[in-house]
C-alpha cells in the first residue's frame, strides 16, 4: 500500500481526486481519458469564472498547438461523463462566442494523509483514430502450426487497414488479404512531441471550412479558389465546391446510394474528376463533372483511387487492384480514359495503397503510398515510380505504420502525407513533410485530431484535409431490443476499437480490448460499465478475447513475444501462456468443449483457417481459399468465417465443417464492414453489422438457406463498430457511436 497526500473537490455526487488524477461518483470510478480530466481540474479550479476558449485551451495544452475543436470534443465528453445528456443538472455553462464557465457548488477538501492508491487503475482514452490493422509476415510452405508455451520479448512495427468512413469493396479485400489483425500501440490522450520542430507550428494557421460533421475527401483547385468535398448523409453520399474567400456551398452532384473514393480538379481548374463506387455495383468509375455543375461524363472504370493528373493535364494516373491475382497496380491513361497502360505492379505481400497517388510537377515520378513486410514485420512508406520506365525508387527512408494520400508541392521541393508513426503517443494520422529528393520526413500537425487526405493548391498557399474523431460507448442490448439498450457506464470506446474485440463471460462480465492504459490491452467489467479491471499491462498488444466456454480461459492476440500469436489466460488475467508460434495467427475462436482452438494463419502469401488442439499438438489447416475471422457454431461442428468466393471476387460470408474442406454454404452476404461475424447462440444464423442510410443494426442470414437475412435490432441512429451474444442468447453487447468529419484549411504550414 502507498501513502499520499489527497486533494479532493466535490460537487454533487461527484469527487475529483487530484492526486490519483480520477474522476469518481458514488465511490466508483468514472473512466475518462486524461486530457479529459485535465479540462474537468481546470474548470473546477477556476469555478464561476468565465474561461475564454484561448485561455482555456492554453491552460490544458501549454507549449503545445491544437485547434479549437479538440478543446469542443472533450467539453462534449465531459459533459457525456457528468451525465448531463441524461439529467435536469448542468454543471458546465457555454458562453457563446467566448468559452465555458463551472457552474457547480465545489466543496474543497483540506489535504489528508494516509489514502490507498491502485496503481493498475486507469482511465479510458476517447476516440482517436488509430487505423491499423497488422500484415501478416508470410509463411511458405507451411503446413502446421507448433503448440508452444514460453514466450521471448521482441519487437515488430504494424501496418494499417483502410481509411475510417470510406467503403471500398476492392480495397478491403486486398487489405483482408493482407492484414488480419487490429492492433495499437499507444491510446494516451495528450501529446508532447519530443523533437518537434517549432517553427512551422507557430505560425501555421488552421480554418475549419464546414461544421457540419459529415465532410469527406476534400481537394483544393489549382488556382485556391474552390475546395471540393463529398457530404454524407442517412448513407447518402453528394459531391459539393465551396468558394474559399466566401461561405458559398454548391452541390454539383446530386446524393445518391454511392461510396466515394477521391476527388481532383483538372490542371486547369475547369473540371472535377471523381472516382465513386456506385451501390450496388462494386467497381470504381471515374466521372468528370464541370466545377459549378453541370453534366457528368463517365471517364474510365475499374479505379480504386483518386486520379493524379500530369503537369501539362494530358494523362491521369490511378490505382487498380486484382484481388483475384493479389496485385496491385499503378495505371496511366489520357485524360479522356483512352489508352490505359500499367506502369508498375506490386504483389501481395507488397501492396500500392489507394488513398491516392500523385504525379510530380516535372513530370517524371508518381509518389504513392505502399507496403511491404521487412525483418521486423510490415510497414508503410512513400516511394515513387518513374514515369519513363516504371522503375520504382524510395523517397524517404522514414517508415511508418500507415500512409495515406501524397501531395506535391508545386515548386517539386517537396511531397505532404497523412501517415501515423507507431512511436508517436496518439493513435492518429497526423500531416507530414518530406522534402525532395533528400526525404527527411518533419511533422506538419501536432494536436489530437486524426487527418485523412492532401491536397495543396499551385502556389503551396493552401492545404486542404478531412480532419476527424469519432465517438463511441459500449452498449447492452437485452434479448437485441433497441428500445432498451442501455450504455454501459461511461467509458468511452476508441477509433478503430472494433479491431480490439469484444466478448462475454457466463456470468454476465465483458470482456474487451481498448486502449485506455496508454496501449492496446484487454479488460473486464459489469454490463452496467462498474468494476473495471485491467486483465494485460504488458507493454506490446493485447486484444481480440475469446472465453471458453466454462469462463476459465480467455485465449487473445498479443505481439509481445515478437510476432502476432495466439495466446490464453485465466480468466483474472493471471497464468498467460503462448498457444501458437507461427508468423501471424490472429482470430482465435474456441470450440464448446474446449478442446480445439480454430484461427486465422497465412499459408504461403494467403490468410487461411487453421485448427490446433488447446492441450498442445499439430495443427490442421481447414481451408485452402483465402479466408479469416474464423468463428465455431455453437454445437462445434461448423465454422463461419469470411472467403474468396472465387467467381465474383469478393470476400463472403461462409461456412466449413470443423473438420476443414469445402464450404458447405456461401452466404449472399458479401464481407460486412467491419469484418465482423458472429454465430446466433441457438446457431442458426450468422449475424453480422449492416449499415444503411447511416445507421447500424445486427442482420442474421440463416445458414441453412431457409429464408433471407433479416435484421435483428432496430436502431434509429449511429454506427455499430463491434458487437459480440451472449451464450444464450439473452444480451446483445455492441459499440455505438458516430464519427465526426469535417474539411479544414491550413495556411502557412511550412
Amino acid at each position: 500500500m502507498e501513502h499520499q497526500t489527497k486533494h479532493l473537490y466535490e460537487f454533487d455526487d461527484f469527487c475529483v481526486d487530484v492526486t490519483e488524477r480520477q474522476l469518481r461518483r458514488h465511490g466508483e470510478v468514472v473512466a475518462i481519458p486524461p486530457k479529459v480530466f485535465d479540462t474537468l481540474l481546470v474548470l473546477v479550479e477556476n469555478r464561476g469564472r468565465i474561461l475564454e476558449k484561448d485561455a482555456l485551451m492554453r491552460l490544458i495544452w501549454p507549449e503545445t498547438f491544437v485547434e479549437e475543436s479538440s478543446l469542443t470534443q472533450y467539453i462534449f465528453q465531459l459533459r457525456k461523463a457528468l451525465g448531463e445528456d441524461a439529467s435536469e443538472h448542468r454543471y458546465i455553462e457555454t458562453i457563446p462566442k467566448r468559452g465555458y464557465r463551472f457552474i457547480a457548488e465545489v466543496r474543497e477538501t483540506a489535504p489528508a494523509d494516509v489514502t490507498e492508491v491502485n496503481p493498475r487503475v486507469s482511465a479510458h482514452s476517447a476516440g482517436t483514430p488509430d487505423s491499423m490493422l497488422n500484415g501478416l509476415s508470410p509463411s511458405p510452405n507451411r503446413s502446421a502450426t507448433t503448440i508452444a508455451s514460453e514466450p521471448a520479448p521482441s519487437t515488430r512495427s504494424e501496418r494499417p487497414y483502410a481509411a475510417p468512413g470510406l467503403p471500398r469493396w476492392k480495397t478491403a479485400v486486398a487489405a483482408s488479404m493482407i492484414t488480419l489483425l487490429a492492433a495499437s500501440a499507444v491510446g494516451a490522450l495528450y501529446l508532447f512531441i519530443q523533437n518537434r520542430n517549432r517553427s512551422a507550428g507557430q505560425s501555421m494557421r488552421i480554418t475549419r471550412l464546414t461544421a457540419i460533421g459529415k465532410a469527406l475527401l476534400p481537394a483544393v483547385s489549382p488556382d485556391g479558389r474552390y475546395v471540393a468535398y463529398v457530404m454524407e448523409d442517412i448513407g447518402r453520399q453528394s459531391v459539393w465546391i465551396r468558394q474559399v474567400a466566401t461561405t458559398s456551398n454548391v452541390q454539383i452532384v446530386p446524393a445518391a446510394e454511392a461510396d466515394y473514393q477521391g476527388l481532383a480538379f483538372s490542371r486547369d481548374g475547369n473540371y472535377l474528376y471523381y472516382t465513386v463506387y456506385e451501390r450496388p455495383k462494386r467497381l470504381g468509375v471515374v466521372h468528370r463533372v464541370p466545377v459549378l455543375g453541370g453534366t457528368a461524363k463517365k471517364i474510365i472504370e475499374d479505379v480504386d483511387s483518386p486520379v493524379t493528373f500530369s503537369p501539362d493535364g494530358e494523362r491521369f494516373a490511378f490505382e487498380r487492384n486484382y484481388p483475384g491475382r493479389l496485385e496491385f497496380s499503378i495505371i496511366v491513361a489520357n485524360a479522356d480514359g483512352s489508352n490505359e497502360r500499367i506502369l508498375a505492379t506490386r504483389r501481395q505481400p507488397d501492396y500500392f495503397w489507394t488513398d491516392g497517388p500523385a504525379w510530380s510537377p516535372d513530370g517524371k515520378i508518381i509518389a504513392c503510398s505502399a507496403g511491404s513486410i521487412g525483418p521486423n514485420g510490415p510497414y508503410m512508406n512513400i516511394v515513387g515510380v518513374r514515369v519513363a520506365d516504371g522503375t520504382e525508387i524510395p523517397l524517404t527512408s522514414q517508415r511508418w505504420a500507415r500512409v495515406g494520400q501524397v501531395a506535391w508541392r508545386k515548386d517539386n521541393s517537396g511531397l505532404v502525407a497523412t501517415a501515423w508513426q507507431q512511436s508517436s503517443p496518439v493513435v492518429a494520422d497526423q500531416i507530414w513533410h518530406l522534402p525532395y529528393p533528400s526525404g527527411e520526413a518533419r511533422r506538419i500537425t501536432n494536436d489530437l485530431n486524426s487527418y485523412s487526405g492532401v491536397s495543396i493548391d499551385a502556389n503551396c498557399e493552401h492545404l486542404v484535409t478531412m480532419q476527424s474523431t469519432k465517438v463511441s460507448h459500449l452498449w447492452v442490448v437485452p434479448g437485441g431490443d433497441a428500445d432498451r439498450a442501455t450504455q454501459a457506464g461511461t467509458v468511452s470506446m476508441d477509433n478503430y476499437s472494433e479491431n480490439l474485440g469484444l466478448s462475454w463471460m457466463p456470468d454476465g462480465r465483458l470482456v474487451f480490448g481498448s486502449r485506455a492504459s496508454g496501449n492496446a490491452d484487454l479488460w473486464m467489467m459489469d454490463a452496467d460499465g462498474s468494476h473495471q479491471k485491467q486483465l494485460t499491462v504488458e507493454p506490446r498488444s493485447d486484444m481480440l478475447p475469446a472465453v471458453s466456454a466454462d469462463g476459465q480461459l480467455i485465449a487473445f492476440v498479443s505481439n509481445r513475444n515478437g510476432t502476432y500469436n495466439i495466446w490464453q489466460m485465466n480468466a483474472d488475467g493471471s497464468n498467460p501462456k503462448q498457444l501458437t508460434d507461427g508468423q501471424g495467427e490472429t482470430y482465435p475462436s474456441l470450440s464448446p468443449d474446449g478442446k480445439w482452438l480454430v484461427y486465422s494463419a497465412p499459408y504461403g502469401n494467403n490468410p487461411v483457417i487453421w485448427k490446433a488442439p488447446t492441450g498442445g499438438g499439430s495443427a490442421v489447416q481447414l481451408t485452402t481459399r483465402p479466408s479469416f475471422r474464423p468463428t465455431v457454431s455453437p454445437d462445434g461442428k461448423l465454422v463461419g468465417h469470411l472467403h474468396m468466393d472465387e467467381q465474383s471476387a469478393l470476400m463472403k460470408v461462409a461456412v466449413v465443417p470443423i473438420d476443414g474442406g469445402e464450404p458447405v454454404r456461401v452466404l449472399d452476404k458479401a464481407m460486412p464492414e467491419p469484418p465482423i461475424v458472429n454465430w446466433s447462440s441457438d446457431g442458426r444464423m450468422l449475424t453480422y453489422i449492416e449499415t444503411r442510410g447511416g445507421v447500424s443494426n445486427i442482420w442474421g442470414q440463416p445458414v441453412d438457406g431457409s429464408g433471407p437475412a433479416r435484421p435483428l435490432t432496430s436502431f434509429k441512429t449511429d454506427r455499430i463498430y463491434r458487437f459480440a451474444w451472449s451464450a444464450k442468447g439473452k444480451n446483445l453487447a455492441c459499440e455505438r457511436g458516430f464519427q465526426i468529419n469535417d474539411v479544414v484549411l491550413i495556411s502557412e504550414f511550412l
